[in-house]
């Protein structure tokens, strides 16, 4: 696959099941290979919650091919999978600032 020339940066994260047929761990592991399959790059783990952040091609089909995949997973192991933008984020207003 060729690589877009931008980038944009996801987080995904899976949340403790209340109960899971698979072990976790190996679907985490699975969507981490699918990531890097379709061309992106794991760029951050975590280790306080089960999740990692991803720079992913700018491609709406790439972005597609993981919701799918991470629809496909919820669906068959009935375990959460979430996928957001990674963006900055403040705690406060600017406002609190003096020029």
């Amino acid at each position: 696959m060729a690589q877009a020339s931008s980038l944009s940066s996801y987080i995904v994260t899976f949340p403790k099941p209340d109960t899971i047929a698979t072990d976790q761990d190996s679907i985490i592991e699975d969507v981490k290979k699918f990531v890097i399959d379709v061309g992106g790059t794991i760029t951050h783990e975590y280790s306080l919650i089960k999740g990692f952040t991803v720079d992913l091609p700018d491609s709406e089909q790439v972005l597609d091919s993981l919701k799918e995949k991470l629809d496909y997973i919820e669906d068959k192991f009935g375990t959460k999978c979430n996928l957001e933008k990674d963006s900055e984020v403040h705690a406060l207003n600017r406002d609190h600032l003096v020029a």
